[in-house]
């Protein structure tokens, strides 16, 4: 091989992974017993594209997330192991079905496409044992799978709901500001300081913090493997701003720190 090239989407899905794990504080840290697995279209929060907490309370997303408007009531179901919940018919103008899963015993928890949630006992029926996933629905779809143990009870909510990707917004200095979309990555990209405070990273640092410009210059795996040994172990800092992308609010770390 005379080039190491790393894959767009699994160099794009680990930049989205590393500024889902800003530690603003011990409780925003998944907790160890806990698995989340993401597949098409899942969102966890604001912080992937905004529509859980749209669904929820109708707050604006994100710039460059979805903005959701819910078509239908809710309609909720408490089951036990594989089972199907039929949602009715579909209003005119859906796009998505807005899904969350609450595991009410221990168990493993399948959406369609492979998104899914592992709870122990001490996530049962708790906050910590709850998923969001928006499905993309297919025509004339009117039903949700959801795969478990024989034995695993859970409860489902879904929702009917239209999505549609807003603009990134726009600086005085031309730089796109926001979140990632099908479009790409904007200039800033939203992160939560490890003040607490929201803000952006710059992509350009971003990209010079987590190894992806490191990448493009690779010409062997030696030059992968090197890259890493060298930053084993070390944190990198940098700066969160304001979307003007010149003040600075605060610092965002890669790594293990």
């Amino acid at each position: 091989m005379s080039q190491v090239r790393m894959d767009p989407l699994f160099r794009e899905a680990l930049r989205e992974e590393l500024v889902a794990r800003v530690d603003a504080s011990p409780a925003r840290r998944p907790r160890k017993h806990r698995r989340l697995w993401l597949g098409i279209g899942a969102l966890v929060g604001v912080g992937m594209l905004g529509t859980a907490a749209a669904v929820a309370s109708g707050a604006l997303p994100l710039p460059g997330g979805q903005a959701v408007t819910v078509l239908a009531g809710p309609v909720t179901e408490t089951r036990t192991g594989t089972a199907t919940v039929d949602l009715g018919p579909a209003p005119a103008g859906v796009t998505n079905v807005a899904l969350e899963l609450r595991c009410l015993t221990a168990g493993t928890f399948v959406f369609p496409y492979g998104a899914g949630l592992a709870c122990s006992d001490s996530d049962a029926d708790s906050q910590t044992g709850i998923a969001t996933y928006s499905l993309p629905r297919s025509p004339g779809q009117h039903t949700i799978t959801v795969r478990a143990d024989s034995v695993a009870r859970w409860q489902l909510t879904a929702t009917y709901v239209k999505q549609k990707t807003t603009a990134w917004g726009v600086n005085a200095d031309g730089n796109t500001f926001g979140i990632q979309n099908e479009k790409g990555m904007p200039d800033l990209i939203a992160v939560s300081a490890t003040n607490g405070r929201d803000g952006y990273v710059k992509r350009t640092e971003l990209d010079a913090a987590d190894g992806t410009e490191a990448a493009r210059h690779f010409t062997s795996p030696q030059d992968a493997l090197r890259w890493q040994q060298e930053r084993k172990g070390k944190s990198v800092s940098i700066p969160v701003y304001e979307a003007d992308g010149k003040t600075v609010i605060g610092s965002f770390v890669i790594g293990p720190g």
